[in-house]
């Protein structure tokens, strides 16, 4: 297994997934990228949603708010916002609801056209990779938990560079492989104190995995420059030491262009 982030070669294995271990995960040790070996399988459809309701107290929504709320904590002035991936549409539902002028773009047809009907957005269906968006027009561009689905994450990081006004910035959330619970995972599987049992059928939608230091090597083989790191967690409490403490399993970052 190669990286496709930096050219190694042969990378270790790191971790493996399914009951049968079937499912290979490789870590390089040059730019800490995580790799899934995908000819063991990919499944991308189970993230169809089916519903939609920006203004329902759930755990989901509550992490759209928390979305939000890094965005406007960085960029107090509404202007153009562009979400890659934009799923439900709630995190740009707050936004118009905040005066921002806002566009998505989505994978799914059964997304761009749920979130269309019940939320009333301009919503494009495409692949990032072949999206044709405006270059340079936009003040913010989103992508919440897709660059670990997408087999070109450089290729992504280029485009969110590239419809980015010069002053704009790019907010993206990931999982962070080098959080404290999922090492802690790892050591007591590696042990064999505990293994987590696995759905019948499951197969991974993760094509690879990021820690900081991969994702601003591959940011910055983008163009772009890491100006904010935090990690997070829907629960609010966890979510004010994780801010404070960068150990949570999910990672917020803010991106701009690189002079």
């Amino acid at each position: 297994m190669n990286c496709k982030l930096c050219g190694a070669v042969d990378l270790p294995l790191f971790f493996t997934q399914g009951n049968e271990r079937q499912f290979k995960y490789y870590r390089c040790h040059t730019c800490r990228l995580v790799v899934y070996d995908t000819r063991d399988g990919v499944n991308q459809e189970k993230y169809i949603l089916t519903h939609v309701d920006p203004r329902a107290p759930t755990r989901q929504n509550r992490g759209h708010q928390q979305t939000y709320a890094f965005i406007k904590r960085h960029m107090p002035r509404p202007g153009r916002m562009l979400d890659l991936g934009c799923g439900d549409g709630t995190v740009l539902w707050l936004a118009r609801e905040n005066g921002w002028d806002v566009k998505g773009v989505e994978l799914f047809p059964e997304h761009s056209q749920l979130v269309r009907e019940t939320l009333g957005f301009d919503v494009d269906t495409s692949d990032i990779a072949s999206y044709n968006g405006e270059e340079g027009r936009w003040d913010c561009v989103v992508l919440t938990h897709v660059l670990e689905h997408l087999p070109d994450p450089v290729g992504a990081l280029t485009k969110i560079r590239n419809l980015l006004k010069p002053a704009g910035a790019g907010v993206l959330e990931f999982p962070n492989i080098d959080a404290f619970d999922a090492r802690l995972r790892r050591v007591l599987d590696q042990l064999g104190i505990h293994r987590h049992r696995y759905a019948p059928g499951y197969v991974p939608g993760h094509v690879q995995e990021f820690c900081r230091a991969s994702f601003a090597f591959a940011a910055q083989r983008a163009g772009l420059v890491l100006e904010v790191w935090e990690t997070y967690s829907v629960n609010p409490l966890q979510y004010v030491f994780f801010r404070t403490v960068p150990v949570g399993n999910k990672a917020r970052v803010l991106v701009r262009r690189s002079a």
